[in-house]
């Protein structure tokens, strides 16, 4: 889907909120309260589909409470793209209605020298699909969750997590809630430790006892570029259902210097036959987007992250 079949509606927010190009179909509330942001996006039902680009503009720390219904039967594409040099604290609250899709992008650059969080709970009802991808370069101390509550019948849920950090105390988590039979969930974490950065991921997906059908996989790497550098990834699973098929997986390690050793045979220095080496490692999971511009927005976010 192209932009040019989207209605295109830009929030930016510094000292004031400035919100440009509301359609039909479309309510978007945002209010600054001692420096507190409290914002609201509802999508009634509609044929249309809806692109929104967040921009955070402010010279402070960033605190945000947003909340998102989504109308069933609707579409809505949300992008945060900005850099939060003050530091930010964002709590995101989003109910999907049935038969409704919802991306969500975000591709942020942080300090190393400032405390990040970021809580999202999301629920989801019949026939509803969210997609969720997430890139970032860490900061000194950063917190993430996510849950996603698969409500109804044939919800699903696809997510992925890029994390380059080179100085960081790193929490993610995700839990993914199986709550009715035929739901779907695959996710994946993808991250690259460098000097002293510490990056944890804990994934858990519960299954509910009358989840029949369910379909879950979760699968999470790590490099490990330094000898201070650390990664720990943990993944959970609570089956309560026979008739489920869920994987998952975990593994951080080293680069294997035997494909750093050929790239440098090759004529290439050690410093870009590890780059080239880290751009495969982390773009290995890019084509779970289907949106050609973010998928190369995010490629090239690895690129110069990396």
């Amino acid at each position: 889907m192209t932009n040019s079949e989207k209605n295109v509606c830009s929030i930016i927010i510094g000292d004031d909120v400035e919100i440009e190009n509301i359609a039909n179909g479309l309510n978007v509330d945002f209010q600054i309260h001692n420096d507190h942001i409290h914002g609201k996006i509802d999508v009634s039902k509609t044929s249309e589909k809806f692109l929104i680009n967040i921009s955070n503009i402010r010279e402070k720390k960033f605190i945000l409470d947003l909340d998102v219904i989504i109308s069933e039967n609707s579409f809505l594409e949300l992008r945060d793209e900005s850099d939060y040099e003050y530091g930010s604290d964002i709590i995101i609250s989003s109910i999907m209605n049935k038969n409704s899709i919802f991306e969500f992008f975000r591709l942020n650059n942080f300090k190393n020298n400032t405390k990040n969080t970021f809580n999202h709970n999301i629920e989801l009802a019949l026939n509803c699909e969210f997609r969720d991808f997430n890139f970032s370069n860490g900061s000194n101390e950063m917190d993430n969750s996510t849950t996603v509550s698969l409500n109804e019948e044939n919800a699903s849920y696809i997510g992925s997590g890029v994390m380059i950090s080179n100085s960081t105390n790193s929490n993610n988590d995700l839990s993914i809630k199986h709550l009715s039979k035929s739901a779907k969930s695959d996710c994946s974490f993808k991250t690259v430790s460098r000097g002293n950065s510490n990056i944890k991921f804990s994934g858990k997906v519960f299954v509910d006892h009358d989840c029949s059908k369910t379909i879950s996989n979760q699968i999470s790497k790590g490099l490990v570029m330094d000898e201070l550098a650390k990664i720990s990834l943990i993944p959970k699973l609570e089956i309560n259902n026979d008739d489920v098929v869920c994987a998952h997986g975990a593994a951080s390690g080293k680069p294997d210097e035997n494909i750093i050793f050929y790239l440098k045979s090759r004529g290439f220095p050690h410093a870009d036959a590890e780059k080239i080496y880290v751009q495969g490692f982390l773009g290995e999971f890019l084509n779970k987007i289907s949106n050609s511009e973010m998928q190369e927005k995010a490629m090239k976010y690895i690129s110069t992250h990396c």
